[in-house]
């Protein structure tokens, strides 16, 4: 397997200092072969929005075998983060929306119980809000 970098053939120049700790990871874990991601280098790069039509199947093979799948904050901070993905990112993904959605739907009760009613909610949201496209 290959890189973000690799995958999208863009090199970052290293700086001669990260102007803060995250964008130092980001950094770092763009140049991580894909399926050696860990589940928090994921969760971060999926919430940057860096890299993600390249590893959003990995993320969501983590998801299949445990929807509460975690980073470094908290069980299900993955699902958190995969559910913040914007509708634009979704329109090219279709295959891998409805894999989501049904990850979710299939879930939903452990989700209530672990996550609470009230982010179980807001997952729920994003998701309608991204499939009135294909209704």
């Amino acid at each position: 397997m290959k890189s973000i970098e690799q995958l999208e053939n863009d090199y970052w120049n290293e700086p001669s200092e990260f102007p803060t700790s995250l964008v130092e990871k980001c950094y770092h874990y763009r140049k991580i072969n894909i399926g050696e991601l860990t589940n928090e280098q994921l969760r971060l790069l999926i919430s940057q929005h860096i890299g993600t039509e390249h590893i959003i199947g990995i993320a969501l093979e983590k998801l299949e075998r445990n929807i509460l799948t975690e980073g470094d904050f908290y069980e299900g901070d993955l699902l958190v983060a995969i559910s913040g993905l914007p509708t634009e990112f979704w329109n090219k993904k279709e295959t891998e929306f409805r894999t989501f959605k049904n990850l979710v739907e299939r879930n939903s009760e452990l989700i209530k119980t672990e996550l609470g009613e009230k982010k179980f909610d807001r997952i729920n949201e994003k998701i309608k809000a991204s499939a009135q496209q294909w209704l």
